[in-house]
């Protein structure tokens, strides 16, 4: 009898620590679902703001994301991690131009994503993102009548991103920018929209278009060729 209350004792603790760990990993998992998606981030360093963008989902029970960092394109990132509420992913430094990597750790309050960053120069950035709109739709959008962007004149319409080394500037009907420098912003605002635009890129010149200011369409002279069909577009708008 004695033997036998041990073994029943042995099997209760053993039951209960197996319910703790299934009761435990369904609390994970729940914590989990409220991150997943597409998040629009902002990253606030002293005197200016990068947009950015974050997807996070589940694959083989384990957490992933792609992210867009300050310039590029979307890429899967190396570690993204949920421990205890806590959200904590990496943007490696090879692709953020930085002699360390950038760790993001930041809670889910409400509807909003916030936490911080290590940024440039040791300083600590802050950083919030909400949730991207969906791009589905009930119906086919209805396409009114094409708008002009550009006067061919003049920078009406137009702002720059930032003072840089060179400046924007029109002639003979093309806006025309001697070398690196800030990027040309329309003041406009669309939802749906279809974009035409043409380039005349010299060689080993680089030339794009940021989409909502997240995603970017790239025209690499060496890309035209062999991309023709898609018009030299890198990847898509992802808001």
């Amino acid at each position: 009898m004695f033997v036998m209350g041990i073994l029943l004792a042995c099997a209760s603790a053993y039951l209960s620590a197996g319910k703790w760990q299934i009761e435990s990993s369904v609390h994970a998992a729940e914590s989990a679902k409220a991150y997943l998606g597409r998040w629009d981030l902002t990253l606030r360093a002293p005197g200016h703001e990068y947009p950015s963008w974050l997807e996070l989902r589940e694959e083989g029970g384990q957490l992933k994301a792609d992210f867009v960092g300050r310039w590029g394109n979307s890429r899967p990132l190396p570690k993204v991690e949920l421990s205890n509420g806590k959200l904590t992913f990496v943007s490696p430094k090879e692709e953020e131009g930085l002699p360390v990597d950038m760790v993001f750790e930041g809670l889910l309050t409400g509807k909003t994503l916030s936490g911080k960053v290590n940024g440039t120069n040791g300083a600590t950035w802050e950083w919030s993102g909400e949730r991207a709109p969906s791009l589905e739709r009930k119906s086919p959008p209805k396409w009114g009548k094409p708008v002009a962007l550009f006067n061919g004149k003049d920078l009406a319409g137009w702002k720059t991103s930032g003072p840089g080394k060179s400046e924007w500037k029109v002639e003979n009907g093309l806006l025309i920018t001697p070398g690196e420098g800030p990027e040309l912003i329309n003041d406009r605002k669309f939802e749906d929209f279809k974009l035409h635009a043409e380039f005349n890129c010299g060689p080993t010149s680089n030339s794009g278009i940021y989409l909502r200011g997240r995603g970017r369409l790239a025209n690499l002279r060496h890309y035209l060729d062999r991309k023709a069909r898609d018009g030299g577009a890198e990847w898509p708008d992802r808001d």
